[in-house]
Formats: C-alpha cells, sequence, structure tokens
C-alpha cells in the first residue's frame, strides 16, 4: 500500500513540476527578432486542384468533325514543392517569391465526344431502373496531358501585427496575398493519351501560361520556425489554345481556354 501511495506522491510531483515548466513558458515570445530580420527564406510543400475552364464559341456545335462538340472539364490533382523568400518593405508589406515544382502523373483536362449530342434522345427509365428508351454517346473520351509544371509567382504580403494565442504571446498573425504568377509546363510538347484514339491529336493546350493571384493564411511563431498554412486562388489570363494550324482542330469551336488552380500550402520559414 505504502509503495503503491509512494508512486503516486512521485507522479502528482512530475505532473506539478511539468505544470509549472510549461505556464512558466508562457510569458517566452519566440523569435522576437523575427520582425528586424531585411529578408528571410524557406521551403514548401502542398497540394494544389487544377481545372481548364473553355469558353464556348458561338459556332461550338457547328464546327467541324474533328471538333469537339461535348466539353466537360476535369480537375487534376498536383503534388508542390518549393522555396520560398521574402523581401521586407515595411512592418505590414512584404514581396514574396515562392518558385514552385508541381507534380502530377497526368492533367486530365476534359471529357470529350466528337458526336453532336443535340442528336441524342434523353434516356427514360422505370421505377426499377431499367432503361425504356433513349440514347447515349457512347464515344466520350479522355483528353489526358502529361504536365509538369514550374510555378514562378511573385506577390505582396500584407501581414497583421502578431497577436497571443493558445496562451503564448506573440505566436500567430494572419496575413493576404495579390500578385501574379508565371508558369511553364514542361510537358507541354508530348502527345495528349486517350482512351480510344480516332487520329494521333496533338497537344492542343500552350506550356506557358500567366495568372493573377490572391490568397490569406495564418503564421504560427515557433521557437525554431515559422509555420504558415495558406489557402491561394489563381485566375488564368492567358488564352492557352494552340490555334492557326490544322494540328488542333479539337478545340476549333472554343473562343478561350483558361487555366485555374486552387492551391493549399505549408511554408515553413526560419
Amino acid at each position: 500500500m505504502q509503495h503503491l501511495l509512494r508512486k503516486q506522491i512521485i507522479l502528482i510531483g512530475l505532473l506539478v513540476v511539468s505544470s509549472v515548466s510549461v505556464f512558466a513558458q508562457n510569458d517566452e515570445v519566440f523569435q522576437p527578432d523575427h520582425d528586424d530580420l531585411p529578408y528571410y527564406l524557406g521551403m514548401s510543400i502542398g497540394l494544389s486542384n487544377s481545372y481548364l475552364y473553355p469558353k464556348r464559341g458561338t459556332n461550338f456545335l457547328l464546327a467541324t468533325n474533328d471538333a469537339a462538340k461535348y466539353l466537360l472539364p476535369q480537375s487534376t490533382p498536383y503534388l508542390n514543392l518549393g522555396l520560398t523568400g521574402t523581401l521586407k518593405l515595411t512592418n505590414r508589406i512584404l514581396i514574396r517569391v515562392n518558385p514552385t515544382l508541381l507534380i502530377s502523373d497526368s492533367r486530365i483536362a476534359f471529357k470529350y465526344t466528337t458526336d453532336n449530342l443535340l442528336a441524342y434522345t434523353p434516356i427514360v427509365k422505370d421505377i426499377t431502373g431499367t432503361i425504356i428508351s433513349g440514347t447515349t454517346a457512347d464515344d466520350t473520351l479522355s483528353y489526358t496531358i502529361p504536365s509538369t509544371i514550374i510555378d514562378l509567382p511573385i506577390a505582396f504580403k500584407f501581414q497583421s501585427d502578431r497577436y497571443n494565442a493558445f496562451k503564448q504571446p506573440d505566436m500567430m498573425r494572419h496575413y493576404i496575398l495579390a500578385g501574379a504568377k508565371f508558369a511553364f509546363d514542361l510537358s507541354s510538347e508530348k502527345k495528349p493519351t486517350k482512351e480510344a484514339p480516332t487520329f494521333p491529336y496533338e497537344n492542343e493546350i500552350k506550356g506557358m501560361d500567366m495568372s493573377l493571384e490572391l490568397g490569406l493564411g495564418l503564421s504560427f511563431y515557433l521557437r525554431y520556425a515559422t509555420i504558415s498554412p495558406e489557402l491561394k486562388f489563381s485566375y488564368g489570363l492567358r488564352d492557352l489554345r494552340k490555334t492557326g494550324s490544322i494540328k488542333y482542330p479539337l478545340l476549333s469551336g472554343i473562343d478561350k481556354v483558361t487555366s485555374n488552380f486552387i492551391y493549399f500550402t505549408i511554408h515553413i520559414e526560419n
């Protein structure tokens, strides 16, 4: 009995000591001189989701037989690995660059068919799910493009003052981003793959893009590093269609194709 009581006393003593040490650290400000740095570096890792946005032309359904008559954009996930550099202009305004490599197995640009779906009648089913009448297009294909992208974004970063969080002084701040991005797809000259090719399509999507970007994030100032989870939206400005050649008939009924991204990134800085 005394042995068990002795164990309980030791355990309670250890808990008290550890609690006191934790509370004693609440007055410590991590990285107090961080705001005095003229610049700082880091790395980033995250995920992104991309989709192509086609603007259909007035002759979309009247284009040549080799043109898409039905087009459904598809999203593509990427793994993002990058480096981060931040230059301080004022205590609230900074400039940040974040060159990033986007890796994906392939980019599923869209589902398509070269048949006019207006010629197909809707499917009608009975209460058991059996098809009574109607027809659908059976030759819908996937337009899949090899894709490895290098992003070169530059943005103004507008940040708040540091404030207390989790009982720790000056531990957090929030920020917003506004800037532009240049992107280069290293696989843009490779031919796409399809489920059932009828003729050898070329890659009809350009490899260079330019976008506007908006984002927001939180910075957590820890003892040895700053961790910043961030959400960012990218809106493409450049028409990505390759035109002016009979090699690119698939998107001839499309007026413009732009690329949009959503990024979730964790920045780790010194």
